[in-house]
């Protein structure tokens, strides 16, 4: 009987089947694919390095650049492999001329630097051939800053490091000591600009080992790039090997680690965000594939009573009930791994998708084999439990036990006959096959208003986020920028030029550099106790005296401290015991090429403990040196573009021999990538909303469908059509405000609760907030659709014929 029970529900219901095995299988490969993509996108600079046979640390030259110092540094113990690039004062020359708007940073390898180690990755051409000192490549924000293009030819010109120090270079430059001409090979990334902040970009050009061997008395500065055979374990002795062939203090060390680790808390709120999405696309997957599965079922429980008269057992009732949402369920599963796969080529997002080594097909088989198990599990535990109900169901007694009580809270809640049938039809849960219970659909709307409240709050938070500079730690409008944050303000010129300023209100100096804790390299960021301009203090309070430090989120989790405790700064100077007062948000600013004070990272304190904040950009000890950057905020209803116009201007005579430059905010990486998705979530919710509606006009309609002996009953005690399409109304109505009750709550706490974690996630000021008017909006925008989603079962309703249902 099974077989032949199996034959017949396949053959009469294998459209079904397979219509609803797409639907449930397109919404379950979506939220799986979003998930593998979450990881393969979390892990996408990890791959990138591995492709760019990435440094495991890089070391400046102390003193510019000395062959012998480079050749010491490689023969390490510890060191595989280095790779070094030199510096030039390289200008563009337009008429002979040099063109000092075209300010690039010029870095050339001097032993396959950005050739055979940290690779330059190209976006367009090609990399430059090492052997021709003629060729170049720029990074895309020289590109885009100066319009190179692939193919380009341009005249350089290489000046000594003298004739920058010449106070008259840059009104009457002398002539450069070698011009060439050079083509433009490519345009691309160096490894270590892909989740730079904002404020450490800068336009940059590639030039070959054949351009430095030509001129390498003319070089300027060094980095040397080591790959260590123990890899990150090798650091700390490495480090403390340099101290042995250098003077302490002397050494920049960059760890590729603190790029990878930045790399990946800046693809944390695009991860976040496509797990969640995935996670709420399984729910919808669960709440819509239950709803039909359970219908299919309950279309067979006319057919109980047929299967028992025929001698079928319990067991035989149960497997016939489950042929068809079993065979569903398996076509769900393969579905949805079709999808998950196929899309996979879509990930991963993010900075580093054009560089991605490993394009294509992806097979994340822990999240497409367990996600497909569960969910497939989930499923037919409803199925197997429905089963088991209709085994047992005795559709009479059922009928009469249940429909009284919900007949009568129905009728409790209204006086009105058609709102009381109404809800009464929503209400009913009961076994009858012509019974459509809405506990699944009601389920699935308030799901809906949930995930729709979340996301416009989410959004909302997220909006805020990107717009507001202070939760991400620039609590200031602009920054005078001195030499990339190696040179000095002169205190005096500084305070003169500022204080003729009326458009800045208040302004305050901060000096670059880190210190030792715990073998944990802390970048700090040096300001006076006193200053006007801070960072935003999270917790407790700034600093008051030298004694004192503020610390980001992440750097106290790191050493594991927290407001009260005390730490030791360690440094070539010495070391100093300051305690913890407050945690704060840093702004993501600071030298280029070397940790500094970020989202979560680094220590505020007095400038006295900041290790060099004496020395100027050459290293030599000069008391009452400025500092590093100034912070300036300005007078309320300032124009900042016109005020940034107008610093740039007066802040000239300010600029050494690095330059110098005004910034307005410029963000992390984070914000940068988190401004990217803005309004994604919405979006995304929204499809979910019209599904969920969607759901209710199904439901209704096969509520009308299986109903019509009821609804010819009430036509034939005097209800009018208009009357029969009102009790639908009302039935799509009272789901929706069930909805609504449940959803709407749950949205805002659930989405306060995920902002908290977001934010905290990347280390920013949380506020979350919840938009009254918003809400409201949505209950209105809800009750509407409920009933747009009412119209077309409420015509059928009102069609139908009395006479001949009531006959048959």
């Amino acid at each position: 009987m099974l077989v032949f029970l199996t034959w017949i529900r396949l053959r009469d219901r294998w459209q079904n089947c397979v219509a609803v095995s797409v639907i449930l299988g397109v919404v379950l490969g979506t939220a799986l694919f979003a998930v593998a993509g979450a990881r393969r996108t979390q892990s996408s600079y990890d791959r990138f390095l591995r492709a760019a046979n990435a440094s495991t640390m890089s070391v400046a030259t102390p003193t510019g650049f000395v062959q012998s110092d480079v050749d010491a540094v490689a023969a390490l113990v510890g060191v595989a492999h280095s790779g070094t690039y030199v510096g030039f004062q390289v200008l563009v020359l337009v008429d002979g001329k040099p063109d000092f708007r075209q300010a690039l940073q010029t870095e050339a390898s001097l032993d396959g630097a950005f050739f055979d180690q940290d690779r330059f990755a190209v976006r367009l051409g090609r990399r430059p051939d090492p052997s021709r000192p003629d060729e170049v490549a720029f990074n895309e924000l020289a590109a885009h800053l100066y319009g190179y293009q692939v193919g380009q030819r341009l005249h350089l010109g290489v000046y000594r490091v003298e004739d920058y120090q010449d106070p008259t270079f840059f009104a009457n430059a002398p002539p450069p000591q070698t011009t060439i001409e050079v083509t433009v090979a490519g345009v691309g990334s160096f490894t270590d600009e892909l989740f730079q902040d904002e404020a450490d970009r800068s336009p940059r050009m590639l030039m070959t080992q054949a351009f430095t061997a030509q001129n390498e008395s003319l070089a300027t500065y060094g980095f040397q790039g080591l790959v260590l055979a123990r890899g990150d374990a090798g650091v700390a002795s490495l480090t403390d090997e340099l101290g042995s062939i250098r003077e302490p203090g002397t050494s920049e060390v960059h760890v590729t680690s603190v790029d990878r680790e930045h790399a990946r808390r800046a693809l944390r709120p695009l991860s976040i965000v496509l797990v969640v999405f995935g996670a709420m696309a399984v729910m919808v997957a669960l709440v819509l594939g239950g709803q039909a599965l359970r219908r299919m079922q309950r279309r067979d429980l006319s057919e109980v009573s047929v299967l028992r008269s025929l001698g079928a057992s319990s067991r035989t009732v149960v497997a016939a009930s489950l042929i068809a949402p079993l065979f569903t369920i398996a076509g769900t599963a393969v579905v949805a791994a079709v999808v998950a796969v196929s899309a996979s080529p879509l990930m991963p997002l993010g900075p580093a998708r054009p560089f991605e080594a490993e394009k294509g097909i992806d097979v994340d088989v822990t999240v497409i084999g367990l996600g497909v198990a569960v969910v497939a599990v989930v499923l037919a535990g409803v199925v197997l439990l429905g089963g088991h109900a209709m085994s047992r169901s005795k559709r009479t007694r059922a009928v009469d036990r249940r429909r009284p009580g919900r007949l009568g809270l129905a009728s409790a809640i209204s006086k009105s006959p058609i709102a009381s049938i109404g809800l009464g039809m929503a209400l009913d849960s009961s076994g009858q096959s012509r019974a459509v219970p809405m506990r699944s659909v009601m389920a699935g709307t308030a799901l809906a208003v949930a995930a729709l409240v979340g996301a416009i709050s989410f959004d909302g938070n997220l909006q805020s986020l990107t717009h507001t500079p202070a939760l991400y730690g620039w609590n200031w409008d602009a920054a005078i920028f001195s030499g990339d944050g190696y040179d000095n303000l002169d205190p005096a010129k500084t305070s003169a030029i500022l204080a003729a300023d009326q458009a800045v209100a208040a302004w305050s100096g901060a000096y670059f550099g880190s210190a030792e804790v715990d073998r944990l390299d802390v970048p700090l960021l040096g300001m006076d106790p006193s200053s006007q301009v801070l960072p935003p203090v999270v917790r407790g309070r700034s600093i008051a005296n030298d004694t004192e430090i503020v610390l980001g989120t992440e750097t106290a989790a790191a050493i594991g401290k927290g407001i009260g405790d005390s730490i030791t700064l360690g440094s070539a100077s010495g070391s100093h015991v300051v305690r913890i007062v407050g945690i704060m948000t840093f702004p993501s600013i600071g030298r280029v090429h070397v940790e500094h004070v970020s989202l979560g990272v680094g220590g505020l304190v007095a400038p006295s403990l900041v290790p060099g904040y004496d020395r100027n950009l050459f290293g030599a000890l000069q008391p009452g040196v400025g500092p590093n950057v100034a912070f300036l905020r300005f007078s309320p209803g300032t124009d900042a573009q016109a005020e940034l116009a107008n610093l740039r201007g007066t802040t000239a005579p300010l600029s050494g021999v690095a330059g110098l430059d005004v910034l307005l905010v410029k963000r992390p990486s984070e914000i940068v990538i988190a401004a990217t998705f803005a309004h994604a979530p919405l979006w995304v919710t929204a499809g979910f909303a019209v599904l969920a509606a969607l759901s209710l006009c199904l439901a209704l309609i096969a509520s009308v469908r299986r109903r019509r002996r009821d609804l010819a009953v009430l036509r034939a005690l005097g209800f009018t059509g208009r009357q029969l399409g009102q009790t639908v109304v009302w039935n799509a109505t009272f789901v929706m405000i069930v909805g609504l009750a449940i959803g709407v709550p749950v949205g805002v706490v659930g989405s306060n609760t995920l902002w908290r974690l977001f934010a905290h996630q990347i280390e920013v000021v949380a506020r979350p907030r919840s938009s009254a008017i918003a809400t409201i909006a949505i209950v209105a925008v809800a009750l509407v659709a409920a009933n747009l989603a009412a119209i077309v079962p409420a015509r059928q309703a009102r069609k139908l014929d009395a006479a001949v249902i009531l006959r048959s």
